[in-house]
């Protein structure tokens, strides 16, 4: 009986190799993660972005795939394009995919061994990507680490998300080399797809790169770049594209009318930074230890504090990089890497990686942070460069933030020593680490002096090096046990059930204290509280309106309790907060119409006595022109009287309702819940929601404008009684439409902008692909296979070390002969 082993004699060196590669990654994340895991009873609960976006993201779309959910998403924010969503967060990924597959109760649980899975990949495709320019296949091992455990990989542990693209990304570069130097058709169109569609805001910047790599490289003996490949190339990308737009094109189409996006730099901001810490910030992230998200520690900041600057490479820091800079002058790598870091220091250049954007960020880093592995790991093989100058610039810059973190602060008239760093104990941690590794580094680079064996040992402590680096981030974030459990058993655990639900036929909006984000994901509540960077731009809109802050969360303070009757808010929960005292008093809120009904999960839970259905009419409208002249802390009391009309919606529904007098336009408290009593009078029998849209009966005494507090987007169409009719956009965000006099039915359709069109360029792509195959295949002469590092420009001298053996699951049958061909043994 032949017997099963994790060394198949059917798998090449090169394979075995990548196997272990793999390996590698999954195993020291795994490693960190595990105390973690066994403290929390198997969650991960990290902090931040993390929690309050990653956990319930992958809950709520898997609820919403199992379901065949993806027009219409009413448990996020008030409303939203499902596929225009959260595409960006996860819907492109195979990670997520991946979890689909399993049970709904296994999804959190299975979320950090995805994490763990998503930093294999990206030791495995960095490995496969510098395999090319090294000789020896664990130097190439330690380059492919040192890419998945990098200081941007590190602080993007906080953006799950993030580490699906930079798994993946070597893959690009991998396809581009093998369509210009092996004239291999097909994969860089293919390489092209799976990004667009994995994410559209980095893909954005991997075409930036990926531009500049070439031009580049056409420098390069080693590239065989001819017009007639940089055709082919052009044509791949664009077939690539096409294939992606299934998702890439209701992605754009969700994305183009957000604010965030068309955000512009100008005059100064242009070519320098307002903030003076920047610069500092990212010189550090290249010779320490990143700092983790929100939380900026030697050169503290309140700006782009989750802007993912990072760039520490584990054991070896920038020592690698710089003693290749000094070698290789003229080298591709050493261009790509200046012009990259012209581009970081200089505004307008760096959001060239964006799209022009005008926020800053540093998410493009991991691009050039993969040559700079390759380069580190060169260096490594290579016995002709000399390490000496590498090491003295990075103690030299050590050295210098030691001394940086020493610089007395002056607070309330009294100068303190030593507290120049905001966690002056985390600081001091890293920069011992990185010194220990920076002493380990330079002894391993002295046994290579002394013609000592060395890339082993190199690839062990690289590997310690990445999960110690790795634990002083994670253990630095992740919520302590007491404050994980707490999370888990109000937010996540499904033994503590809330006791309220809506159904298709039973609709409500709920609202929760703040520090409790997206929470009502969990339990498949709406919720008019949401965390959640990509809603309509209507939502946006509105906000914007009533001056209220609406970038990544919609969180409306307790002022502004109007709008919880323009948004059907039927239920708030207010948090109990760890160490309050017990009382016997009744628990009060202090929102209008609202009371105390019962306590659960630890949560006060308040009911609306004001509460007002979905779907209901007005009896005055108020012009937007008059709408500007409103104070705006007066605007959301008025949205309970008054419907807000364009001019041009005036002259067609004008007669339906009686403009607002001047002397009506200040509404307090009793006479907002006035309004609410004639707001929900005046509501819809009944209302029903699926992804699809949603149905509504009225009865009214004569026609009038039916108001529903969903927010307007291009993908809605309506009928009234079966008869085709306009939505309005109105209130400056959300839909109403016209009704007659009597009975209505009102069916809400929603078709996501862009969907079809996409589909049908995508499978247009996908068939223009085949062909295009079919013609390479009978025309296309390939070049010979080549060796595993065909672009390695050295001779390499070090003696052959013996990779880490695989062990066999089962001994092998002692029967079963050795059929390794001449040609692998010779690999």
């Amino acid at each position: 009986m032949k017997q099963l082993s994790l060394r198949p004699l059917s798998w090449t060196e090169e394979q075995r190799n990548g196997l272990i590669a793999f390996l590698l990654g999954f195993g020291s994340l795994l490693l960190v993660l595990l105390p973690i895991l066994i403290a929390d009873g198997g969650y991960y609960i990290y902090y931040g972005d993390y929690n309050s976006q990653q956990i319930p993201f992958y809950q709520l779309a898997n609820d919403a795939v199992r379901t065949g959910s993806f027009g219409w998403n009413w448990y996020t924010d008030l409303g939203a394009n499902f596929i225009g969503s959260y595409s960006f967060y996860l819907l492109g990924s195979p990670f997520f995919w991946l979890s689909v597959l399993l049970p709904r109760s296994w999804v959190v649980f299975a979320m950090p061994f995805l994490l763990c899975l998503k930093h294999g990949v990206a030791a495995l495709t960095a490995y496969a990507y510098i395999r090319r320019f090294v000789r020896n296949p664990k130097a190439a091992m330690i380059g492919g680490m040192l890419y998945a455990f990098s200081g941007f990989q590190l602080f993007n542990i906080f953006f799950n998300h993030f580490q699906d693209v930079t798994a993946f990304f070597p893959l690009m570069l991998i396809a581009m080399e093998e369509c210009v130097n092996e004239n291999r058709r097909g994969v860089f169109a293919l390489s092209v797809a799976l990004m667009a569609m994995l994410n559209y805001f980095f893909f954005t910047g991997q075409v930036v790169f990926l531009i500049l790599y070439f031009v580049l490289r056409c420098g390069s003996k080693d590239f065989a770049a001819t017009f007639r490949k940089f055709l082919v190339l052009l044509v791949e990308a664009v077939l690539g594209v096409m294939m992606a737009c299934i998702l890439l094109l209701p992605s754009a189409l969700a994305i183009l009318a957000n604010n965030r996006v068309s955000e512009r730099l100008y005059g100064m901001d242009m070519i320098a930074y307002s903030d003076r810490t920047r610069i500092w910030r990212i010189l550090l992230s290249l010779f320490l230890i990143p700092d983790v998200p929100a939380r900026p520690n030697l050169f503290s900041s309140d700006y782009a504090k989750w802007a993912s600057i990072g760039g520490y490479l584990p054991l070896f820091s920038m020592a690698g990089v710089i003693a290749f800079l000094k070698k290789k002058d003229g080298h591709w790598a050493k261009r790509l890497t200046i012009l990259c870091a012209v581009c970081a220091c200089i505004p307008i250049l760096n959001s060239c990686f964006y799209a022009l954007n005008g926020s800053y960020y540093a998410r493009w880093f991991y691009m050039p942070i993969l040559i700079l592995a390759m380069m580190t790991a060169y260096a490594l093989d290579n016995r002709s460069i000399r390490w000496k100058l590498g090491f003295q610039i990075c103690t030299v810059c050590m050295v210098g933030f030691g001394l940086i973190s020493l610089l007395p602060t002056k607070s309330q008239n009294k100068i303190q020593w030593g507290s120049f760093a905001e966690y002056p104990a985390h600081f001091y941690l890293v920069l011992g680490a990185c010194a220990v590794f920076l002493a380990v580094a330079a002894y391993l680079l002295h046994r290579r002096k002394n013609r000592k064996p060395f890339l082993q040992l190199a690839l062990i402590c690289t590997t310690g090096a990445c999960i110690a680096s790795t634990m002083i981030v994670v253990y630095f974030g992740a919520f302590t046990p007491a404050r994980a459990r707490t999370y888990v058993d109000q937010a996540i655990d499904p033994e503590q059930e809330i006791s309220i639900s809506v159904s298709p036929d039973d609709y409500f909006r709920i609202d929760i204290s703040e520090n409790c984000d997206n929470y009502p994901m969990f339990w498949k509540l709406p919720c008019m509280r949401a965390f959640q960077s990509v809603v309509p731009a209507s939502i946006m809109e509105f906000y914007d309106e009533l001056g209220i802050t609406r970038d990544v969360a919609s969180r409306v303070d307790l002022t502004y309790y109007a709008l919880r009757g323009l948004f059907s808010v039927q239920y708030y929960y207010d948090q109990i907060q760890i160490g309050d005292t017990i009382s016997d008093a009744v628990p009060e809120i202090d929102l209008p119409g609202f009371v105390y009904d019962t306590t659960e999960n630890g949560f006060h839970r308040f009911q609306n006595t004001a509460y007002v259905p979905m779907g209901f009419t007005y009896d005055t409208y108020i012009s937007t022109n008059q709408w500007h002249t409103v104070p705006k802390n007066q605007r959301s009391n008025l949205l309970m009287r008054a419907l807000v009309l364009t001019n041009e919606q005036i002259e067609t529904y004008g007669d339906m309702l009686s403009p607002v007098q001047n002397d009506e336009i200040r509404v307090d408290q009793d006479a907002y819940l006035a309004e609410c009593k004639n707001r929900a009078a005046s509501s819809c029998d009944t209302f029903s929601y699926s992804s699809k849209g949603f149905d509504a009966t009225i009865s009214l005494e004569q026609p009038n404008l039916v108001f529903f507090s969903v927010p307007y987007d291009k993908g809605w169409s309506a009928t009234v009684n079966g008869k085709e009719v306009p939505v309005e956009k109105v209130d400056t965000g959300f839909m109403a439409v016209p009704a007659e006099a009597g009975d209505n039915e009102i069916v809400f359709t929603y078709h996501t902008p862009g969907l079809k069109v996409g589909a049908l360029i995508s499978g247009t792509g996908v068939l223009l692909f085949v062909v295009y195959l079919i013609l390479c295949r009978r025309k296309t002469t390939h070049i010979p296979k080549q060796s595993c590092c065909p672009s390695a420009d050295y001779a390499h001298s070090a003696e052959p070390e013996p990779l880490p053996e695989l062990p066999d699951i089962l001994e092998p049958d002692s029967k079963t002969p050795n059929r390794i061909s001449e040609s692998e043994k010779n690999m």
